[in-house]
């Protein structure tokens, strides 16, 4: 079974505060031609793009081998009003070059926007010690790994490190916690420090 762990990104919706949300318009090409046609243009701030990696630079190259690999999931739903520490996760199952997703179920709220912005968050000992074990990525179903000026501080450290947040997924009620494979799906554009993907889960 197939399971879609993307959201849709939605006309208008913002993500990160100040970033352009999606924008999508219909425009004529070769106007007043008789090779004259109608296309859609789309435009968006790419950290704005709902699912998406933070890679953190424009000259990122992710290698086929890792846009398919296992994965687990810690369910970390229960955890609200604290950051995610190693205490709180059984991290027996933690393999080097896996994906590692974290299911708070905030993405309930993603139509609210201000729930949204006041996610949980993951600690700093977690993130390193998932680096320390070179897992591929690392996922959740928030607007980032950390929240306020953890976000920032999160991502260019998973970015400096070459093992990046994959942010704004959702479903992972949906998914088992081990024993899946996950097929992330980058869409193949130059110049961008975040990616738009699509993200599946094989169970």
């Amino acid at each position: 079974m197939i399971i879609d762990i993307t959201q849709i990104t939605k006309i208008g919706k913002v993500y990160r505060e100040g970033s352009p949300s999606l924008k999508v318009e219909k425009i004529k090409c070769l106007e007043g031609t008789k090779k004259e046609y109608t296309t859609t243009l789309f435009s968006c701030g790419v950290h704005n793009m709902g699912t998406h990696i933070d890679v953190m630079s424009e000259n990122v190259e992710l290698k086929n081998e890792r846009l398919i690999a296992p994965g687990i999931k810690f369910d970390v739903s229960d955890i609200t009003d604290k950051p995610v520490k190693l205490a709180d996760l059984d991290l027996s199952q933690v393999r080097e070059d896996h994906f590692i997703f974290f299911q708070t179920n905030w993405d309930k709220y993603r139509n609210d926007d201000e729930k949204y912005k006041a996610h949980p968050e993951i600690s700093m000992e977690v993130i390193q010690y998932l680096v320390e074990k070179k897992v591929n990525m690392i996922g959740i179903d928030t607007l980032g790994l950390g929240r306020g000026k953890n976000h920032g501080i999160i991502d260019v450290f998973l970015g400096e490190r070459g093992i990046y947040a994959i942010e704004n997924l959702t479903n992972l009620n949906k998914i088992p916690e081990s024993n899946f494979n996950v097929y992330c799906l980058p869409m193949k554009i130059e110049g961008l420090d975040a990616l738009p993907a699509r993200i599946l889960v094989e169970v």
